[in-house]
This record gives C-alpha cells, structure tokens and sequence, in this order.
C-alpha cells in the first residue's frame, strides 16, 4: 500500500491519553493492493480501540463481514463469512526476547504506526483451511459431475489394471512353487 493515502495509519502522538475508538470498512481496494492476496474482494467492518498509557497503547481489533474466495471442491467463486478480534500491545522500548506475538515495540521516534499488514493477517488467519461452499448444491453442478464421473472411471481402470498385474504375479508365483 501507497503509505500517503494508507487511512490505516494511527497517529502516536497527538492522541490524547485514555481510550479511543476509530472505525473503518475494509473493501475491495484494501485487498487488491496486496500482492499476492487470495483475497480480492470483500466488505469487513473493523472496530478499533486504541488505549493510550504513558509507556504502551492497547489495540483491540474487532472484525467481521464476508471475503470472497474460490472455493476448493469446484473452483467457483462464493462469500466466506469472517469474524475475529485481538489485543496488541505497542510498547515503548527495544526488542528483547519476548516471545509474545502480540508485544511490538516501537521506539519514542514513532509518530504513526501502520495497522494495514495487522489488519489483513488477521483477516486471513481468519479463515477456514477448507475453504468449501457451505452447501454442495451451491457449487457448480457440472464440475462436480466431471470430478465424479472422472474418479470413478479412474477407479474402475485402477482395478482392473491392477487386478490384472496381481493374477499375472500370482500365476508367476505358483509356478515357481509348482517347479
């Protein structure tokens, strides 16, 4: 994303101490700029937060709305629901060994800090490993009538070829016994 016109940007200094909320709608536009994105289009609403303390700020993002995605059992296109939250801690202070994923450490310098790549993992982490329509009438009929016509002819030469190659080891076999 283009950082001049990246509305996810929250300004560090400036915001008053105490809680603030920001809302945002995420579009077609958010995940079209990402390179490399499953995720080309969709309407998610974001809820936003921000607790700013003297030494950390707390981040509570709260998401939800549908992505589309393609689905895995017929390769159409279908709106996968989405939902999540989660708390990030922005914490003055250099990087140590802590462990906590949800601890980033930003330093005294830093006006801003960019949520957009938050934002996005945490839609993605989101979704499911199998992405499916929830129905299987939803899906493209005649895709799904080659996928199973196919795997059975499939199956059906499966059988015989390997039918054939065991009576022919089998037949092998007993010869060399009966000899």
């Amino acid at each position: 994303m283009k950082r001049e016109d990246n509305k996810y940007t929250i300004p560090l200094t400036g915001l008053p101490f105490g809680h603030t909320d920001y809302q945002y709608v995420i579009g077609d536009s958010f995940f079209g700029d990402r390179d490399y994105s499953e995720v080309q289009n969709g309407v998610v609403n974001l809820r936003l937060g921000i607790e700013k303390m003297e030494t950390m700020y707390i981040l509570t993002l709260n998401f939800e709305g549908n992505v589309i995605l393609q689905c895995d059992r017929c390769g159409e296109d279908y709106s996968q629901p989405v939902e999540g939250s989660a708390e990030i801690y922005l914490k003055y202070g250099a990087e140590n060994d802590n462990e906590d994923k949800d601890v980033i450490f930003i330093t005294k310098n830093d006006s801003e800090f960019d949520l957009s790549d938050l934002i996005y993992e945490y839609i993605i982490l989101s979704l499911p490993i199998h992405r499916v329509h929830e129905n299987e009438s939803e899906c493209n009929q005649e895709v799904l009538d080659m996928l199973y016509h196919e795997d059975e002819n499939a199956s059906d030469e499966y059988d015989e070829e390997t039918n054939a190659a065991w009576k022919e080891m089998m037949k092998q076999l007993k010869d060399k016994l009966d000899n």
